[in-house]
Order: structure tokens, then sequence, then C-alpha cells
């Protein structure tokens, strides 16, 4: 009797190991998937479009976006807004439902870049009592082009953690609800 007993207990033991190691392989597949699927699209708006206009491109990688940062007309379009948008390269985690974007302010002798970062948030409503999900903007200033591309980067891989920390260093150029 105490054999058999061993026995079941050893065999339960197995299973429950068996089945450990199942859930983190799991785990692990679903995990792979969710990276795989994360897809990220680009549009640009070139200075004077409205602001519901825009360039659709397709996907996008970090590298292509690279070349189209790097080769952006930015010094020839910054300031020239005319009451619509200023020139602006805008990338979408699909998966994320994230935008970050670039876009400059200045004079074409002397510009800055704003990196805008729009997430989904809740917001308290009602006095506090109720919440509301809505799509907010958080929008930094820099002058250096290596911000832009290290934000971008991290964006890109999906380093949520590391872009926000970098994103905070930069001084707040603007917040408030995002537009539709």
């Amino acid at each position: 009797m105490i054999k058999s007993m061993y026995s079941l207990v050893y065999f339960m033991v197995r299973i429950n190991t068996l089945m450990r190691i199942l859930f983190f392989l799991l785990i692990l597949l679903i995990g792979d998937i969710s990276l795989a699927k994360t897809q990220f699209t680009y549009d640009i708006q070139h200075a004077g479009y409205e602001f519901e206009q825009y360039d659709l491109k397709g996907k996008a990688s970090y590298d292509l976006f690279l070349t189209e940062f790097d080769n952006f007309p930015w010094q020839d379009e910054v300031g020239k807004s005319n009451g619509g948008s200023e020139a602006t390269i805008s990338v979408k985690n699909k998966s994320a439902n994230v935008d970050l974007f670039v876009s400059v302010v200045g004079k074409p002798q002397k510009f800055a870049y704003l990196i805008g970062i729009v997430e989904p948030t809740v917001k308290k409503v009602f006095f506090g009592l109720g919440k509301k999900k809505i799509h907010w903007v958080k929008i930094y200033l820099t002058e250096e082009a290596k911000d832009v591309r290290e934000m971008f980067r991290l964006f890109f891989k999906n380093d949520d953690l590391n872009l926000k920390a970098k994103l905070n260093k930069l001084p707040l150029f603007l917040e408030q609800k995002a537009r539709k």
C-alpha cells in the first residue's frame, strides 16, 4: 500500500512538473506571437497641411524611419504652417495604439524638434467620481537630432519604460487631450 501511495505521489509530482513546463512554454509562445504581431505604420504631414491631412506611407521599421527623418526637408518646412500643421513624421504602433511623432518649431536658421507621444489613458471625470478612457498627448522639446533617433529606437523596440523615462528628462512643451 505504501509503495502504491509513493508511486501515486511520484506520478503527481511528475505531472505537476510537466504542467509547469508546458505552461511556461505556452507563455513564451504567446509572448513571441504578440511581439511578431507588433506592426508599425507611418505617415508624413508637410508644413501647411490641414490637421487631418497626411500622406500615409505604410509599414515602418526603425531603419526606414531613420532614412525618412534624415532626408526630410526640416529646414525648408519649419515655420511654414500657415495656420495648418508643422512638418511631422508620425509612427503608429498599431498593437499598442500608441503614436510617436517628430515635428519642428522655430525658423530655418534655428529650429528645435518636438517629440510627441499619443497614448490611451484613463482620466477622472465628474468631480473624480468617474473615469473615461481618452487619448492623451505629451510633447517634448529637444534641439538634438540624436534625441529623436534614440526615442524612436526605443519605440520600435517596444521599450516603453525606457522611452518614457528618457522623454521625461526632456523639457515638456505641451500636454493635453489629443485631437481625434
